[in-house]
């Protein structure tokens, strides 16, 4: 069958491993290589996809459905209309449908602009297939389809080769990382005191088919075992906290959705008992509801944790939480670091974050830093907080940093 024209219709693969309906996407790229592959790995996972080769099309097909679609996923650069119009057009049909953006030139205009006129989040080519269909199931849980993801069987591609696992094989998979599972630490420096300011801990596991965190986490959404994941991360620092330079912060990762997991608040937690000492980075890539995001944070910083957001300029959501967390550190993503010296725009655009969250009184971390020229091009941005294999990689234990 060909998946090569717009209005096309895949419908889930219902074989005996796999009977679930989990709903319908909608996929709008113009490249009739990303339909085929966005179709093939998301009719694997029990979604219905209709293809639509650009905006315009795209429109005609929700007009025309008979059953509602549960998420659109569609590329930024197409003929006719291209991405955030249809954003913008499908926003005045329907205000709640989520809209998933693919690019494969993501910046903080285009994440500022498409933020603006209603997408949820974006990833970014070229992806993976686990990490697609998590970014599917996340961007349509968060519209109301939870229940319908949470009774899916099958997860996605293995990372290498073609067999799809069953939920079991799965299960057994992510039980035997998590058993795995260590921490590395990754010194954040302040190049201001030339002294190292944090560590930041770092899931890693010795499971071979989940040894990519990326993975790890995307297992972690597809079998709702995120909380498991946070729970082991925020035991495991506590731990070593107690060897850890007793000057230093400690960064640790908190997936939003986690906000939802009471032991994160409990004052008897083993984390809780240094809170003073940790910064929590929100690291969730879609959006935060702030009825519910600004209370849990509140809570947070009640018990004495610190408040980061991670990646900001990779996704859309962390700009908003600049709002509706109030962090006290933003951490810039490494897109935005990468060839900082050689990119005037570039270093344009970074200077004017980190003036304005200095503005609203965030201390900045420039993450991905592997150059001198980009440690300079940083620190000449007003930058003193830097990350990067520059410095150190992550690795077990706490290693000291010579600057």
């Amino acid at each position: 069958m060909s998946l090569g024209g717009g209005g096309m219709t895949v419908p889930a693969d219902n074989s005996a491993k796999r009977k679930v309906h989990l709903g319908r996407v909608l996929v709008v790229d113009d490249d009739v290589a990303i339909r085929r592959v966005c179709a093939r790995v998301l009719n694997s996972e029990g979604w219905t996809v209709v293809l639509a080769d650009h905006g315009r099309a795209a429109i005609a097909e929700v007009e025309a459905a008979k059953a509602p679609f549960d998420c659109v996923l569609s590329d930024v650069n197409m003929p006719e209309l291209d991405g955030f119009g249809l954003v913008r057009e499908l926003r005045q049909r329907d205000g709640d449908l989520p809209v998933l953006l693919m690019t494969g030139d993501p910046s903080l205009h285009g994440a500022v602009r498409a933020l603006d006129q209603g997408a949820i989040s974006y990833i970014t080519k070229p992806f993976d297939h686990e990490v697609l269909a998590a970014a599917v199931a996340r961007a349509a849980r968060v519209h109301g389809v939870q229940r319908a993801r949470r009774r899916a069987e099958s997860y996605a591609r293995e990372l290498y080769g073609e067999t799809i696992p069953d939920r079991a094989a799965l299960e057994d998979r992510f039980g035997n990382a998590i058993q795995q599972s260590w921490m590395a630490f990754q010194p954040i420096v302040d190049m201001s005191t030339r002294s190292v300011f944090a560590y930041e801990a770092l899931l890693r596991t010795e499971e071979e088919s989940l040894r990519r965190p990326d993975i790890f986490i995307a297992t972690g959404e597809r079998l709702d075992r995120i909380q498991q994941i946070g729970r082991t991360v925020r035991n495991a620092v506590a731990t070593a906290i107690a060897t850890a330079p007793s000057n230093a912060l400690l960064f640790v990762n908190v997936h939003g959705l986690e906000l939802t997991d009471e032991e994160l608040y409990a004052v008897s937690s083993p984390l809780a008992q240094h809170a003073k000492r940790v910064v929590l980075e929100i690291t969730e890539r879609t959006s935060i509801d702030p009825s519910v995001g600004s209370a849990r944070v509140a809570m947070l910083r009640r018990l004495g944790y610190r408040i980061a957001v991670d990646d900001l300029g990779a996704g859309y959501a962390a700009l908003g939480a600049l709002a509706t967390l109030e962090p006290e550190i933003v951490k810039l993503d490494m897109s935005l670091i990468r060839d900082l010296d050689r990119q005037p725009k570039k270093r344009r655009i970074v200077s004017a974050i980190a003036g304005l969250c200095r503005e609203l009184g965030s201390r900045v971390v420039a993450e991905g830093v592997e150059t001198e020229a980009e440690r300079t091009a940083c620190t000449d941005a007003g930058i003193d907080l830097l990350q990067g294999f520059l410095f150190a990689r992550p690795g077990k234990g706490f290693a000291p940093v010579v600057l």
